[in-house]
Parts: structure tokens; C-alpha cells; sequence
């Protein structure tokens, strides 16, 4: 799996990036797929004790703005602390669905934190459908 990393430098300097998986296989209707997206934090460097929201959108091929397709609450993540460093925190967020032939697109996610957004680098899921010929056969 391959990660493009993003690095800000902004009012918190506790948010020191996020990743977001980086697909390149095209999948088929109704495979499963799994987004993920990681919040790097530094709790030595936190000046805002705020907590973080992901949200997931969807930029479609044909329409010239993205949509929200999903957020997380302040659960529903998986974080742990680095074992080399005890100040540095990973939060995983993933995002799960079977996919159909209408959700081609890119997909963002976003971390909302102190005021501020920050976005990833963007994951593009091409789905690849089957073209099934039907014949009427008649006597």
C-alpha cells in the first residue's frame, strides 16, 4: 500500500500531517473497498487541546464541486502511540463500502481541528463495469 504524505505548518503545530491511502487498481461493482485516513499529531508541540473531526467527500468526474459523503464523530478511530516516541500519536480513520458503478471519483478527507481544515492528497477509486450482452432468443 502506498502513502502520500503531506506535512502543514499552521497556528497548531500539534497536526504535523495527514496520509491518505493511495489506490491504483481499478475495482469492480460490488467489491469491497476500504479508505483510510491517518492524522500524525505531536502532543509536545499541541497548543490546542481541541479534538479532531474527519470528514469524507467524493469529487465526481462531472460535477464541479465535492460532496460530503461521510464524517466521523470524535470516535469511531483507531489511535496509538508510537513506541519510539511517546509524544507522537497516529489516528487511523477508514471508510468502508461495496462499491457501485456511480461512485467513481476522488475521495478526500478532511481533518477539522482548532480552526483550521486540513485535506489529503485525494484517493482515486475507478470502478470498472461489465457489459453483459442479453439475447432474446425466440422460436
Amino acid at each position: 500500500m502506498k502513502h502520500i504524505y503531506f506535512y502543514f505548518i499552521g497556528p497548531d503545530p500539534g497536526i504535523t500531517g495527514v496520509t491518505q491511502d493511495f489506490l491504483s487498481n481499478t475495482v469492480h461493482p460490488g467489491a469491497p473497498v476500504t479508505l483510510q485516513c491517518s492524522v500524525l499529531s505531536n502532543s509536545e508541540n499541541r497548543t490546542c487541546t481541541e479534538d479532531h473531526s474527519v470528514y469524507w467527500y467524493r469529487a465526481k468526474p462531472d460535477e464541479s464541486h465535492p460532496s460530503l459523503i461521510y464524517s466521523h464523530g470524535k470516535n469511531g478511530y483507531d489511535c496509538e502511540w508510537s513506541p519510539e516516541a511517546s509524544h507522537q500519536q497516529k489516528c487511523v480513520y477508514s471508510f468502508s463500502r461495496n462499491v457501485s458503478l456511480s461512485d467513481t471519483g476522488t475521495y478526500y478527507c478532511a481533518v477539522a481541528t482548532c480552526g483550521e481544515i486540513l485535506f489529503g492528497n485525494g484517493t482515486k477509486l475507478d470502478i470498472e463495469g461489465k457489459f453483459v450482452h442479453h439475447w432474446d432468443l425466440q422460436k
